[in-house]
């Protein structure tokens, strides 16, 4: 009788323990990436410029022309287009400096590529 009692008490230990190690994989997937992008979001709002590109929730694409407390106008056509948003509607920010003449954003270089261990990979032209 004995070691029925510690038999079922092992059982409750171990459905205790993949209950918690299911919630913590849970929270490593799900929750801290979300957490990361709000925090990044928010640090975007409050650096948020004249002139700078922002995309809204709705899908609506244009460039900051007035910010104003919580509400940000933008201009969103070449007739230019002025529309209030509040800050929570922006989606994206892409920053004036990032940004081409034309308003499309600058393509940014590729990182050096690295193989496992840190060392540069060699490239098959180079090779030959």
């Amino acid at each position: 009788m004995a070691e029925t009692g510690s038999m079922d008490m092992m059982g409750s230990l171990t459905s205790f323990a993949v209950l918690i190690l299911m919630f913590v994989v849970f929270y490593f997937i799900l929750i801290r990436p979300q957490r990361k992008k709000e925090k990044e979001l928010k640090e975007q709002m409050s650096k948020l410029s004249v002139g700078d590109r922002v995309t809204t929730i709705g899908g609506l694409v244009g460039f900051v022309a007035n910010i104003k407390d919580d509400q940000v106008t933008i201009s969103t056509s070449a007739a230019n287009t002025l529309v209030t948003f509040t800050k929570s509607a922006i989606q994206t920010v892409v920053k004036r400096d990032q940004l081409n003449p034309d308003g499309t954003v600058k393509k940014s270089e590729e990182p050096a590529k690295t193989g496992l261990f840190g060392k540069k990979k060699a490239k098959k032209e180079e090779e030959e």
